[in-house]
């Protein structure tokens, strides 16, 4: 990328730095929200397969009912 010159009036110039410092600081903010919602996820996403688990042991002993009470004896 070529580099190029920006020029800023003298009396502009703070303005500039303050907006840059703002601009940062959104930046960041926008970095930890990111990762807090990443934490939030992953936390959501163990809760969801523990709960997937759960079904499927819950499956799996209903399956067992249902072939205990309708098979016929031997």
């Amino acid at each position: 990328m070529e580099k190029m010159s920006l020029f800023i009036k003298v009396e502009n110039y703070e303005d500039v730095l303050d907006l840059l410092t703002v601009i940062k600081g959104k930046v960041n903010d926008i970095r930890n929200t990111f990762s807090e919602i990443k934490q939030i996820k992953e936390e959501e996403d163990a809760k969801l397969d523990v709960w997937r688990k759960n079904m499927e042991e819950i499956e799996k002993k209903v399956g067992s009912v249902d072939r205990v009470l309708f098979e016929p004896e031997h």
